[in-house]
């Protein structure tokens, strides 16, 4: 039997028969040369103000991209409405 608490305590997304069983939301951010796209994911249902969202990070420079994860890691505890307080590494 597989339950929530079980699901968040993984480090990544997970799939159940191929289908993703996760509520996602993307957030786009365009400055000059640089655009920041933020991405989450939780279990279904959950609000955007409960800290149980993975996010991460991508930013878009002329220098390259780079991905980082809210709070350094990979977890699903962080708030999606904070998403841009966010400390990433």
């Amino acid at each position: 039997m597989i339950n929530r608490n079980d699901l968040q305590s993984r480090n990544l997304p997970i799939a159940l028969d191929g289908a993703q069983f996760l509520t996602s939301r993307t957030a786009t951010v365009g400055t000059g040369t640089t655009q920041t796209i933020y991405q989450g994911f939780a279990y279904p249902g959950s609000s955007e103000t409960e800290g149980v969202w993975m996010i991460q990070r991508t930013t878009i420079t002329a220098d390259g991209t780079t991905t980082l994860f809210a709070g350094g890691q990979a977890l699903f505890n962080k708030v999606w409405a904070e998403r841009v307080n966010q400390i990433y590494s």
